[in-house]
């Protein structure tokens, strides 16, 4: 028996309220062919029955679970075979299910070797595969309904899947689901979505769901709802999108345009912060650093962190030794910093298993991303923002001070004609947020600020005297290091900039 059979991967029951809700988005005839690509315990295919539709496929590789479903189906089609096995040439109406969610890294062997043919790439999941197995295995008019972890929106290695599902059709509904506790023991960002495979593309109907708070009748019951008075309720937001199938990355956002606008990238410098690799050596505390030589403590410098960005200004700071890859040799760092490496030595095994770029050393930093750039222009005002945040407001940070940006933030340094005030109080406002969320930024409960995401970002060209109304209030929050009413407006000053049209159209 093959490694991949004998025990099931990554099965996890789906709700029955929730198959039920995704059997009733099927709108082909009860007759038409149908298919459940991994039945598992038989919850769609019992859902099927219950809505009237015949001509039903189950496929189980796992042989338990197979014979569990034949047991139960007797009068339905049950398969033991791998869904991504299946012959092309016999194609359904209807796919529909919730595939394993597995990265490639822990697959079984025989399954990587699978997934990767069809993705095209080893920094995958499985899932992947199913949806563009799916998309092979449909009819033209076909629909493909998958409950799915959000991440294929976004996800670099995922491209594939997005450029495939783009070719063929169009998604007719999505259900973003957010961080809702579906599955036992698992929070993943969920969306159900249904594809139409078509050549013409129509607008998306998008349900949002307001709080995580809730349970899988309540969302099947509300979401129905929804769809079927086409307006949003209590649970969920209701909208039409205009889905850009060309973006690098997708959302489940409603679209903000900005029609008059330079990319951040042509007003500042934007640059992911370097990274150690270990912290535990490189960053010091105070007490160690009185420790050092005068010429040891000449390599120890302030950095931000992702903890220090307050929103509008920094608080605080961490000390690293900085640690550049001119010394080449183990010899010359204990004879030039003796100190630091008696401090360091103890975790050399460690250290030496860190991912490391070509000639590097055990003792050098990871990644001194950019370092250059952040030496030279030390002196310059810098905006840090964290990666990854929980945030409800966003935690742009502005400093004049000479601070080095760690792993965990990103860095914009503006040009030497932009006003670092109107950067910061218009990345600051709830606008931008929304705007951001809309082109991808949006990673469950968490804003993800990535270089290319902010880089790309439209900066709307306001008229200078909304501009220097945006730039006065961002200064009073960041002198008086106090919000008050300044936040509300420059809310209110971006939204009457886009209500009367005030921008440079130059």
């Amino acid at each position: 028996m093959e490694e991949s059979s004998k025990k099931p991967i990554a099965f996890i029951p789906t709700p029955k309220e929730i198959a039920s809700l995704m059997v009733s988005l099927i709108t082909k005839s009860k007759t038409d062919s149908i298919l459940d690509p991994g039945c598992g315990k038989g919850i769609f295919i019992e859902c099927l029955k219950e809505q009237n539709f015949t001509n039903i496929t189950g496929v189980e590789l796992n042989k338990e679970l197979y014979n569990y479903c034949k047991n139960k189906f007797s009068q339905n089609n049950i398969v033991n075979h791998d869904f991504l096995d299946l012959s092309e040439d016999n194609k359904f109406d209807v796919i529909i299910g919730n595939p394993p969610y597995t990265h490639y890294n822990s697959l079984p062997t025989s399954m990587r070797e699978k997934v990767y043919s069809i993705t095209k790439t080893r920094e995958t999941d499985i899932y992947y595969a199913f949806i563009i197995k799916a998309v092979k295995l449909l009819k033209d008019e076909g629909e493909l309904i998958f409950i799915v972890p959000y991440s294929f929106f976004y996800n670099t290695f995922a491209k594939t899947v997005r450029e495939i599902l783009a070719e063929n059709g169009f998604f007719e509904i999505i259900i973003d689901l957010d961080e809702v506790n579906l599955f036992e023991g698992e929070l993943p960002e969920t969306i159900i979505f249904k594809f139409k495979k078509v050549k013409e593309k129509r607008d998306t109907v998008v349900l949002k769901i307001k709080t995580r708070l809730t349970k899988p009748a309540q969302v099947a019951e509300r979401a129905l709802e929804s769809l079927e008075k086409r307006r949003e309720n209590e649970l969920f937001s209701y909208f039409i999108k205009k889905f850009d199938y060309k973006a690098e990355t997708w959302s489940t956002f409603p679209d903000i345009e900005v029609s008059f606008f330079n990319r951040l990238s042509e007003l500042a410098f934007v640059g992911v912060g370097m990274v150690s690799g270990y912290d535990k050596v490189f960053r010091l505390e105070e007490k160690t650093i009185k420790l050092l030589n005068d010429e040891e403590q000449k390599r120890v410098f302030p950095f931000v962190k992702g903890e220090n960005c307050k929103g509008y200004f920094i608080q605080g700071c961490v000390y690293y030794f900085l640690l550049d890859n001119n010394i080449k040799s183990e010899e010359e760092l204990c004879k030039k910093y003796p100190n630091f490496y008696s401090m360091i030595l103890s975790s050399k095994e460690k250290m030496i298993k860190r991912y490391l770029p070509k000639n590097g050393k055990w003792f050098h930093w990871q990644a001194l991303r950019n370092y250059e750039t952040y030496r030279k222009r030390l002196d310059a005002p810098k905006i840090f923002v964290p990666t990854l945040d929980r945030s409800k407001i966003n935690r742009f940070s502005l400093t004049y001070e000479k601070l080095f940006p760690s792993g965990d933030v990103i860095t914009i340094i503006p040009y030497k004609d932009v006003d670092p005030f109107f950067l910061l109080g218009y990345l600051n406002s709830d606008f931008f947020r929304r705007y951001y969320f809309s082109y991808g930024g949006k990673r469950g409960n968490r804003v993800s600020y990535t270089q290319r995401l902010l880089s790309n970002a439209k900066i709307p060209k306001f008229s200078e005297k909304i501009k220097k109304i945006i730039s006065s209030e961002a200064k009073k929050i960041f002198n008086q290091k106090s919000f008050q009413n300044c936040r509300e407006k420059i809310e209110r000053t971006i939204l009457k900039s886009f209500e009367e049209n005030l921008f440079d159209s130059v």
